[in-house]
């Protein structure tokens, strides 16, 4: 066939503006007449042909989508960490001397947004559970921008309070912290480890955020540094929510990529471009035989969940604390704000290791075991920050406490899954969150009021360390509860 580039590129401006098979054969007739429409079928093929073979050359026609979930996942939660969770830690003195304000007051929004987080968990994680991680990603995302855009223009510590809870507070639960762990848990089962250790590893990456944060408030001041937070939110939140789906179920597929028969499974039914899909045959050896299925109500019946709860809660004292109180404990014992924004950013980015490694781990041995070890390191953390008396101690406190905190977050959603299922992930999920609220609503104020009490940190560290110390203990002991599968 001997087409010069005019006749090819002609009628595809024409049919790009029709978009209709109609619109194309008068374009053709149009531009190239009888004698293109005879090869039309021909040239569609061809391009087809050259399309598939340009994807399947970069591997995205055997990508499973579960994979892009993780990886939307990460990517939120990287935004969302480094604004909201890290990056309070550098609003925190700003907003202070603004306000004139004590610590332990300021530490209060924080208490009282945990508090709020927890009584949000049942309800959010059945919202996800109910509407799918996409609708209350878009919901969520567009709340929390919001709210940082209000956040620069307040002008008192009532108003931030209003808006902080209302807006950002609930914008990040509803919208970024549940559907972006929830997507990836209904996705995967026997890769389900390292899945949420890379989609949890976006907290770390978030760490990346935290000094760039801490540069815009000393150099443009925190309110258009707030501005500029909540346009990125939309930015990448919004365009990120259309990959989250809720199961693979729903599109023919079955979590880690594997389908029941050898017929190809269908596209996602709404995801627009799912030729990406990879799957493989499975015997029924092969199947997640034996994964637990409690509802919420079987869950809360059960003994573990509540030891779970209270072992997480004792972890959570120390999370909570350290994730607002390290910079202004940094900036007290001489660090510059900077240097201690960077020191809270490399904390973070170390967390990826932990994430990384102790998911790939909990895929290999009992995560009980994983999750002890984790809240164990994390709990040397503080002890650590107690005894600092030259920058260079920061080294250690960086390693070991990052590496735990960050091992723990991605295990903690692990240790759930894997004791009581997908069924009910979210919503048991948010219960778990909403009895172990305790450790993050008083480890913060609990900081704050010896600080303020003492002009130091010195008694809050020691306590967190011996919390943690505790609840690793405790969590050896922790098996999975006997659920009979029919």
């Amino acid at each position: 066939m001997n087409i010069d580039v005019h006749t090819i590129i002609a009628p595809l401006l024409c049919y790009s503006v029709n978009h209709q098979p109609s619109a194309y054969n008068h374009c053709s007739k149009q531009f190239l007449g009888v004698r293109l429409l005879r090869h039309r079928e021909r040239l569609s093929s061809e391009l087809e042909n050259i399309l598939s073979s340009l994807l399947y050359s970069l591997n995205l026609q055997r990508v499973y989508y579960g994979w892009w979930i993780v990886f939307a996942s990460m990517i939120v939660l990287a935004v969302g960490a480094g604004i909201y969770w890290l990056g309070f830690g550098v609003f925190f003195m700003p907003l202070a001397n603004e306000f004139s304000t004590s610590r332990t007051a300021l530490s209060g929004v924080i208490a009282i947004t945990q508090l709020e987080g927890g009584l949000l968990g049942p309800v959010g994680g059945y919202l996800v559970d109910r509407f799918g991680p996409r609708r209350m990603m878009f919901i969520g995302v567009g709340i929390m921008g919001f709210g940082f855009l209000w956040m620069s223009v307040v002008e008192s510590l009532v108003m931030f309070y209003l808006v902080y809870l209302l807006l950002i507070s609930v914008g990040m639960s509803i919208g970024i912290r549940v559907p972006a762990l929830v997507a990836p848990t209904n996705w995967f089962v026997k890769k389900r480890g390292i899945a949420l250790g890379i989609a949890t590893s976006g907290v770390g990456l978030g760490g990346v955020i935290v000094p760039i944060l801490g540069w815009l408030i000393i150099n443009m001041g925190w309110r258009p540094s707030a501005a500029i937070a909540g346009l990125v939110i939309w930015v990448v939140g919004i365009p990120l929510a259309s990959v989250m789906r809720h199961r693979p179920e729903q599109y023919g597929l079955l979590p880690d990529g594997r389908i029941a028969t050898s017929s190809i499974a269908p596209q996602l039914a709404d995801a627009g471009g799912d030729d990406s899909i990879r799957t493989e045959v499975i015997t029924p050896s092969d199947k997640s035989d034996g994964e637990a299925t409690y509802s919420i109500g079987e869950a809360l019946r059960t003994p573990v969940f509540w030891l779970l709860s209270v072992v997480f809660g004792l972890r959570q004292l120390i999370i909570g604390a350290i994730g607002l109180h390290q910079v202004p404990f940094l900036i007290g014992i001489g660090i510059n704000p900077q240097m201690a924004a960077v020191v809270l950013g490399m904390t973070a980015l170390t967390s990826i290791l932990g994430r990384l490694g102790f998911g790939w781990l909990a895929d290999r041995i009992p995560a009980r075991f994983v999750m002890a070890i984790t809240i164990g390191l994390a709990a040397l953390g503080p002890l650590i920050l107690a005894y600092v008396t030259e920058w260079w101690h920061l080294i250690f406190f960086v390693l070991v406490y990052g590496v735990g905190w960050g091992g723990g977050a991605t295990t903690m959603s692990i240790v759930r899954a894997d004791y009581f299922g997908r069924r009910a992930f979210g919503t048991i999920s948010g219960m778990m969150d909403f009895v172990q609220m305790f450790g993050l609503v008083l480890g913060p104020v609990f900081a704050g009021f010896v600080y303020d009490m003492t002009e130091s940190y010195y008694i809050a560290f020691i306590v967190f360390a011996i919390s943690g110390t505790l609840g690793a203990a405790l969590m050896v002991f922790l098996r999975p509860p006997q659920q009979s599968i029919i």
